[in-house]
């Protein structure tokens, strides 16, 4: 416990100062290691005992054909030292055991590769299972020369009696050098794959790095966690596909939207069919199931009942297309952030307006009653609240929605800061809207057609500086909306083209959307929109909006 308690602690400094393609190595060299380890320490052991096997079984064999000699059995029976002597040193230098000795039988070398100890006991106690029993058999014992694997075998005389013992030695000091040598192939094969599995992690370490963009796994959890934060905090739809249509990642706000009754993490790895219809849009197909490999945005598509503002984007890999994030929106969604928005813009200018023009009558008003002229300064206060009243009676009379009416007095008011004469045509009259449009989506259209009517009227210098607005639904089955202006029509390069989205006459970024939601608007409730030349110049937009199951609430 003491030891683990004191290598935690440097285990753990040594974690934190590694990098992740550092650890990585080095957790593979460890195993590599271990694994070889293992290996060679098996191979050890069964080469060990192959050796052993075939030392021991080397050394019986050699003893009992020793044993067996006719002429070693007549010079033990005639106890003829020197002739046994010059007859096992005969053998010595054709064997490759280590030693040879004979013994009598009571186990008294009769031969020893030393000389000296002839005569002397054989020393080892491993003679009985020979002498007494008269059985062939090896054992490892020491004996005067050390210890060494021995082979035993009796010496049997002609009448089968047991006159002596044959013992054929290899020192186990030999064997292991035999086992060295035998060995050193192997351990330099391993040596060789230690360092080819090394210099492999290596690489392998660097690729899973390279493949980790280069970043630490603190650092892609990291962003893994902002990722989430991000799909949930956003307003919009996300999915992500992979280039067969398996999702890869969705946001909450996606299901809800699709009604799908899943949790996202659950839908990682399902195929996106499953759980949209068409998907076409969702894995780069066209509308009848071509190839469709180019990034769409703000496009209307239809998914699981739903009508969708969407867009798509690659996802790239190394200049290779892998696979789709989709954004969506619900088009209620959007067209109600965009008529908001317009609504907005719409109130800003009118205030400035207003705040600008009387402005400039109050200070006619100061500057009247600071000389005096009383009676002038109340007549002015009283044309002016005269003038601005009927406006708002007629307005509010003719135009029932307040939406409407607003937008309408606020575009009148814009209209005389830039010095053009908006007239509303005597037939004018708003008592509701078709039911397939909002107030908003209406004012929409008024407004945009009425901006781009200032701005072509501006444009042409020869202008009358006039404009005029028929609104009508006096037609139980259509409403008509007709805007005239005095500009210089409509340029014959952008004719085709006028209501694709970022189509304009104006030079400046951003324009172009106007026309586009208009076009939007009245393409979505079956409507139709006709463009003509007017008289001496300029142009007519026409608007004719269906007007079955009409929104009958008061407005």
């Amino acid at each position: 416990m003491r030891i683990l308690n004191s290598v935690s602690p440097v285990f753990n400094q040594l974690h934190r100062n590694l990098s992740f393609r550092q650890r990585v190595w080095l957790l593979l060299f460890i195993a590599v290691i271990s694994q070889l380890l293992l290996i060679a320490g098996y191979f050890q052991h069964i080469i060990t005992n192959a050796l052993d096997h075939q030392v021991s079984t080397r050394a019986v064999v050699q003893a009992r054909e020793i044993a067996s000699d006719p002429q070693l059995i007549e010079q033990i029976e005639k106890r003829n030292i020197a002739g046994i002597r010059q007859q096992i040193k005969r053998l010595q230098k054709i064997s490759d055991a280590s030693f040879i000795v004979v013994g009598d039988k009571n186990g008294i070398r009769l031969a020893h590769p030393i000389a000296s100890r002839v005569g002397h006991p054989m020393i080892g106690g491993d003679n009985d299972k020979a002498l007494k029993q008269g059985l062939h058999y090896y054992s490892i014992r020491k004996g005067s020369l050390g210890f060494a694997i021995r082979g035993k075998s009796p010496v049997f005389s002609h009448d089968g009696k047991i006159i002596g013992i044959v013992s054929v030695g290899y020192l186990l000091e030999t064997v292991s050098n035999w086992l060295i040598l035998y060995s050193h192939p192997f351990f330099f094969a391993l040596l060789f794959v230690l360092t080819c599995s090394s210099v492999g992690a290596w690489f392998f370490s660097r690729h899973i790095k390279s493949q980790m963009y280069g970043m630490e796994p603190k650092e892609i959890a990291l962003s893994l966690r902002v990722q989430n934060s991000v799909f949930s905090a956003v307003y919009e739809g996300i999915i992500a596909v992979n280039q067969e249509g398996c999702i890869l990642s969705a946001n909450q706000r996606a299901l809800k939207i699709l009604g799908i009754a899943r949790h996202a993490d659950n839908l990682q790895g399902q195929h996106i069919n499953q759980f949209i219809t068409p998907p076409n849009f969702f894995i780069g197909l066209s509308v009848n199931g071509e190839t469709d490999t180019s990034e769409r945005f703000h496009q209307e598509i239809t998914c699981n009942g739903e009508t969708l503002i969407a867009s798509r984007v690659q996802i790239q890999k190394n200049d290779s297309q892998t696979g789709w994030v989709i954004s969506f929106l619900p088009r209620n969604d959007r067209n109600l952030l965009t008529t908001q928005l317009e609504q907005v813009q719409h109130q800003t200018d009118t205030l400035r307006v207003l705040s600008h023009e009387y402005a400039n009558k109050l200070s006619t008003v100061s500057g009247l009653i600071q000389i005096g002229a009383y009676d002038q300064a109340l007549n002015a206060i009283r044309k002016e609240t005269e003038t601005h009243q009927r406006l708002i009676d007629f307005i509010s009379t003719t135009f029932r929605s307040r939406v409407v009416a607003g937008l309408l007095l606020g575009k009148y008011s814009r209209a005389k800061e830039l010095g053009i004469t908006l007239s509303f045509d005597p037939y004018c009259q708003l008592h509701r809207v078709p039911s397939q449009l909002t107030e908003e989506e209406l004012a929409a259209i008024l407004g945009n057609l009425l901006d781009n009517a200032y701005e072509a009227t501006l444009k042409n210098p020869d202008s009358n500086k006039h404009v005029s607005l028929l609104l009508t639904d006096d037609n139980e089955n259509e409403m008509v909306i007709e805007v005239t202006d005095n500009g210089i029509g409509i340029p014959q390069k952008i004719s085709e083209s006028l209501f694709d989205k970022g189509i304009s006459s104006k030079k400046q970024p951003g324009h172009g959307i106007g026309l586009y939601l208009v076009h939007q608007y009245v393409n979505r409730i079956g409507g139709t929109i006709l463009i003509d030349q007017a008289e001496p110049a300029g142009t007519i937009f026409s608007l004719f909006l269906p007007n079955k199951g009409l929104n009958n609430g008061n407005l």
